[in-house]
């Protein structure tokens, strides 16, 4: 995963210093393991190019993101990982408690596979990166779905995730908010799905997700998941 680090490090700190980067922005990182070792860990920007109040935003983003996860190839199992960086330029129209969001890019992806005869395939691949949101806000609640696609292996992934407040803190901290994520995600080698709840805490400025549940996948059937983001506005 050192490729997806330093190459996400090096996007994130040119799009803090871009003019207009002071403005506002958005700083995401998680990480996601299942009870078979399969994972998911990403960082990414996201800042507006324009100022002003106008409610529909341009904007830049840079995402860089590693994988791992066995499929299945003649009845026997195979091991692969995966690591890309997706810089992105795209549009957020606000309508009230609303933001859509759309971008596009290209993903530069570098990925390792177990080759049936023993050892390892590795592969350098540049392909187009698609991703649509909608999410709502409410100091009481909110709501957020993401679809993405990529045309190298016709990778899909999606979330529905809910909140709900159910503890306001007046100190400033820590107001709790419990919720539901359903994600899909696959290709014609490999599928998944996961649902489970979610708990999130505003600390300071940054907002903590914990979160896990049950899973299943093409490879191992039933398993479970577990995970945890962080996100930062700026």
């Amino acid at each position: 995963m050192a490729r997806t680090h330093v190459t996400c490090g090096v996007i994130v700190c040119v799009a803090l210093l871009w003019p207009g980067a002071g403005i506002a922005g958005d700083v995401f990182t998680g990480y996601q393991i299942d009870n078979q070792g399969e994972y998911y860990t990403y960082l990414g920007v996201r800042t507006p190019l324009t100022s002003g109040e106008s409610n529909l935003q341009p904007f830049i983003q840079v995402m860089g993101a590693g994988l791992g996860y066995t499929f299945k190839d003649n009845g026997a199992n195979r091991k692969a990982e995966v690591q890309f960086a997706s810089p992105s330029l795209g549009i957020k129209f606000i309508q009230g408690p609303w933001n859509f969001i759309g971008f596009a890019g290209p993903q530069f992806r570098w990925k390792q596979e177990d080759r049936q005869t023993g050892g390892r395939s590795d592969e350098n691949d540049v392909g187009l990166y698609l991703q649509g949101e909608a999410f709502y806000w409410h100091e009481k609640g909110t709501f957020h779905g993401i679809v993405s696609y990529t045309d190298l292996d016709s990778f899909v992934w999606s979330r529905l995730r809910a909140t709900r407040l159910v503890h306001k803190s007046e100190e400033g901290c820590c107001s709790t908010y419990l919720g539901w994520d359903l994600a899909g995600m696959g290709n014609n080698q490999f599928y998944a799905v996961q649902s489970g709840p979610l708990v999130q805490v505003p600390v300071d400025r940054f907002y903590l997700t914990l979160k896990g549940g049950y899973q299943y996948t093409q490879t191992f059937h039933n398993g479970a998941y577990g995970g945890v983001e962080l996100y930062f506005p700026f």
